[in-house]
């Protein structure tokens, strides 16, 4: 049966291969009616994606990395369209939610809209002082986020601008206080990061919460204190095969609903985007999200 479907493009991402993905979806459903909107720039879907939803769209195939998918997820948030069907094409860098639902090629994201299968999936709800935003994949506080800004200072170094702030980064081994508030807890102390997962990816298949579940409303918890950079050193490496969770500096919780009290004026890190900053508060919306598995 010949669909709708609404493509949200963001030319400039990743590996710059949304375009060529689009026309090979095109190519493979040739009956399929096709509404197409490009991003101009930053937080554009979020803004605009909401006016293009009109009753006859289907579905929604998003072509860009998990900070495209971010901007999406919230326009269609702010506009009450949660329940638009939405299918991540993987052409970002990282492809962290991909990794999570074994979508790493084009080819498998045309099949999948072709069986067109829907799922629910849970939100991560975050308010600061300044703003609120929904997160599909991660939420990164401390040494995680200032990795992550460090990498977007360092673009013209590519895919490898991961690596290298990773490394310069981790050898300074910045902390900061903070107090986290959960459950009936209080722990007030100095930190390395704090991580809340809905995924059990971050980009490039780290399987940074190996337990996590889309669909279980909760957020997976990683805390990390202050801890020597050897310690650092040792832990970074076993993240791609999940072992890190078996560390004695690592804290992992599974919850569903956290307050990080901070002043240390670092922006977070929101499925690879950076923006906002703490103190804030995150609480999950189970299965608020229609996507296409």
């Amino acid at each position: 049966m010949s669909k709708k479907i609404l493509c949200a493009i963001n030319p400039y991402s990743g590996k710059g291969s949304s375009k060529s993905m689009l026309a090979a979806l095109q190519a493979a459903l040739p009956s399929y009616q096709w509404v197409v909107i490009a991003s101009d720039g930053p937080s554009y879907f979020s803004k605009h994606i909401g006016s293009f939803i009109k009753p006859d769209i289907d579905a929604i195939a998003v072509f860009g990395g998990d900070g495209t998918m971010h901007d999406v997820v919230n326009g269609l948030y702010q506009s009450n369209h949660l329940t638009t069907p939405v299918l991540l094409f993987p052409a970002g860098t990282g492809n962290a939610f991909n990794h999570d639902l074994e979508c790493l090629d084009h080819l498998t994201a045309i099949e999948r809209l072709k069986k067109f299968e829907l799922h629910k999936i849970d939100l991560l709800k975050l308010i600061t002082p300044e703003q609120t935003l929904v997160s599909f994949n991660i939420i990164g506080w401390g040494l995680v986020a200032q990795i992550t800004a460090l990498a977007e200072r360092l673009r013209i170094f590519g895919e490898a601008r991961y690596t290298i702030a990773s490394i310069l980064k981790i050898f300074s081994n910045p902390t900061a206080f903070a107090t986290l508030t959960y459950a009936d807890n209080k722990e007030s102390a100095e930190f390395s990061f704090v991580l809340l997962m809905n995924t059990k990816h971050t980009g490039k298949g780290m399987m940074m919460a190996p337990y996590a579940s889309l669909s279980d409303g909760l957020m997976d918890v990683l805390i990390v204190k202050k801890t020597s950079l050897l310690n650092l050193l040792f832990l970074f490496p076993s993240i791609y095969s999940g072992k890190h969770v078996h560390s004695k500096l690592l804290e992992y919780k599974q919850l569903s609903a956290i307050t990080i009290a901070a002043t240390d004026g670092n922006p977070l890190t929101i499925d690879g985007e950076v923006k906002a900053r703490a103190p804030l508060s995150v609480s999950v919306l189970p299965l608020a999200l229609t996507i296409i598995k």
